[in-house]
């Protein structure tokens, strides 16, 4: 008999904890705000500008997202939905426009 109560025990213990971990993990979700861009233009050769350009773009993006939502949206690698768009204008000149939904975890 003691050896019954102490299984129900530990099969109830075990209950509570994956119970436990389903609630962690729903809250592990991301929550996401409505997409926003950033753009940048950058001058070079051979993709170099269209390199200066994405960095820059990215950086106009972190800096949108901070001051629409706050620094816990600000990270570019949470975002989601990353679309980018880049070419080549006149002779050096590169754009690049990134959208992507700010993330936090």
């Amino acid at each position: 008999m003691r050896m019954i109560t102490k299984s129900a025990a530990a099969v109830t213990a075990a209950a509570a904890i994956a119970a436990g971990l389903s609630v962690a993990d729903a809250d592990a979700a991301p929550r996401c705000r409505a997409p926003i861009e950033g753009a940048a233009t950058a001058t070079g050769i051979l993709g170099a500008g269209t390199a200066k350009a994405r960095v820059e773009a990215r950086a106009n993006w972190q800096a949108t997202a901070l001051s629409l939502y706050g620094r816990r949206y600000a990270s570019f690698w949470t975002a989601q939905n990353v679309q980018w768009d880049c070419k080549k204008g006149a002779i050096l000149l590169a754009k690049c426009v990134v959208v992507a939904k700010p993330c936090r975890y």
